[in-house]
């Protein structure tokens, strides 16, 4: 019995990790309009947010991107900034999707509780 919930352990990180990123994927005016995302490549290891200004005018460009360098800088009344983040959907305005991977790594902590308590319990 050991040994099965040892591999069920096991297999349970490896599908928890064998992933790729998630990132929202879009070029807009407004953060609320970026409903798209995708799946990055495996070389893609960061969510890149790219806010442009100038005057009244925004463009918000959201992708996957392999590095990422963040900054922020003003010259006038031109502005720009980039940040990055690396989990699920981490990009999106709201924090929704961070909220959604924080259960999901709660529910891994207590599978693996879990399956140590039974083992520490001698099943």
């Amino acid at each position: 019995m050991k040994t099965f919930l040892l591999s069920l352990l096991a297999l349970a990180l490896c599908l928890h990790t064998a992933h790729s990123l998630k990132c929202y994927s879009c070029t807009v005016e407004k953060n609320s309009d970026c409903k798209d995302y995708q799946e990055c490549s495996p070389s893609e290891k960061y969510c890149q947010t790219g806010i442009y200004e100038y005057d009244s005018n925004i463009a918000i460009i959201k992708t996957c991107t392999d590095t990422c360098f963040p900054f922020s800088s003003q010259a006038g009344s031109a502005r720009a900034s980039v940040s990055c983040c690396q989990t699920d959907l981490c990009d999106h305005s709201r924090g929704r999707s961070a909220a959604s991977v924080r259960i999901s790594n709660l529910a891994l902590v207590i599978s693996v509780g879990f399956v140590g308590s039974l083992l520490g319990a001698g099943f």
